[in-house]
């Protein structure tokens, strides 16, 4: 199975070298992923800091196109509510969402996140560092 790597690994694996074995075995294996909204949150800061090869690297993990489907979006987050998952933001429910059309799960550390992948039925990376 394959995973969108959230921002908040990709960030401590770069800058700390944390998940570096979860991470690095995504890499190898061809199924680590990401897509636009990750890319928008990671490379800003990035271009400001002038870490070309952090964002070279970005370019070169597999892209899944975003197919927004709002009313989907509008549909989880009424869930979320409903079983009190209540710290989530549009994005993050949009990154969810991008995982189930691709039948791949989300690796992250976000905790609010991992309760949104246990109630939409998307596969969590868990594993320590």
């Amino acid at each position: 199975m394959g995973y969108i790597v959230d921002s908040n690994i990709w960030i401590e694996f770069f800058n700390r070298g944390n998940y570096f074995d979860s991470v690095s075995g995504l890499l190898n294996d061809n199924e680590a992923y990401i897509n636009r909204i990750i890319l928008a949150e990671l490379i800003p800061s990035s271009r400001a800091k002038r870490e070309e090869e952090f964002i070279e690297c970005l370019y070169g993990i597999g892209l899944l196109e975003l197919y927004t489907d709002w009313d989907e979006i509008i549909e989880i987050q009424y869930h979320c509510i409903k079983n009190g998952i209540n710290k989530l933001g549009l994005l993050d429910i949009a990154i969810a969402q991008n995982a189930k059309q691709n039948n791949v799960g989300i690796f992250t550390m976000n905790r609010h996140m991992i309760l949104l992948c246990k109630l939409i039925g998307v596969g969590c990376h868990e594993q320590g560092t």
